[in-house]
């Protein structure tokens, strides 16, 4: 596992540098990551390189700071409970939209394109923090009411014409 930090006096800069990997967010700027430290890395080189270019064009541009560090088992061990919280809530989250979102299917309040839409959004997210939790090898219950939640509003978006 890698902990990953960003610091930026933009927030924006620092959630757009996050985007180029798979990760689990524990705060702003903050961020840990199953992937390589090379996959990771290049990310972040690509994200300074766009600010600079955007820097240039500009004349000036917000703080942009970055640190990889390979975590040990222990270290690791140390976040878990972090990254389990985290995930949770962002299952928790997720499973109540999708709850919503059946619901809107069932009655058929918007039309189907705009329906099928939001739910492929949802499909994207729940997919990764699944990824997540299985790469993280966190498993809760929050995990379980999220892919529950998913098969529910799948049911109802393949009844959609």
């Amino acid at each position: 596992m890698i902990l990953v930090l960003v610091r930026s006096d933009d927030e924006d800069v620092a959630s757009s540098a996050l985007r180029g990997f798979p990760h689990v967010g524990l705060g702003r700027g903050i961020a840990v990551t199953w992937e390589p430290r090379e996959v990771v890395e290049r990310a972040l080189e690509r994200a300074k390189r766009e600010l600079l270019r955007r820097w240039e064009a500009e004349g000036s541009g917000p703080v942009f700071e970055y640190a990889v560090l390979p975590l040990s088992e222990e270290q690791y061990n140390s976040l878990r409970p972090m990254v389990k919280r985290a995930l949770d809530e962002g299952a928790a989250a997720l499973a109540k939209e999708l709850r919503r979102l059946a619901v809107e299917m069932r009655r058929g309040g918007r039309r189907a394109r705009e329906l099928k839409a939001k739910f492929g959004k949802l499909a994207k997210l729940t997919a990764q923090i699944n990824e997540a939790a299985a790469k993280l090898g966190i498993y809760s219950s929050a995990i379980a009411d999220l892919q529950e939640a998913f098969k529910e509003a799948n049911a109802e978006y393949l009844k959609l014409k």
